[in-house]
């Protein structure tokens, strides 16, 4: 993958967080429905979380390189997959909300991987 592609894909994931590279404070303008400007960034993660949840869309944001390859692509506390979010972009309120989507995404992971070790004929 090209660093231009690489680069795109990140503004993109960026853009669908509410947060673009070098805005600052200002969001992108984020059009998911859990996208309430009036919660607090938390509630907002949490909100998001569930609603990815309910959709079947599991999966955590970490924040670094996306092209590096330390990175894994798996969260290993949860095994879930993992976006990366460019570091210098977050802004403390997007990364509050990103640590509390991110509670919700691996707990749920926790509760389906119990109860998948639960199940008759295991």
């Amino acid at each position: 993958m090209t660093r231009a592609v690489r680069s795109m894909a990140a503004v993109a994931l960026a853009a669908a967080l509410g947060t673009l590279p070098g805005c600052g404070d200002k969001p992108a303008g984020d059009l998911r429905p859990a996208a309430r400007e009036d919660l607090a960034p938390a509630e907002r993660g949490r909100l998001r979380a569930r609603g990815d949840i309910a959709a079947g869309k599991l999966r955590v944001y970490r924040y670094g390189n996306p092209a590096s390859f330390t990175n894994p692509r798996t969260d290993p506390e949860s095994g879930l997959p993992a976006r990366t979010l460019l570091d210098c972009c977050i802004t403390a309120e997007a990364r509050e909300e990103t640590e509390a989507y991110n509670r919700v995404m691996r707990e749920a992971a926790r509760v389906r991987s119990a109860g998948a070790a639960s199940a008759p004929g295991r």
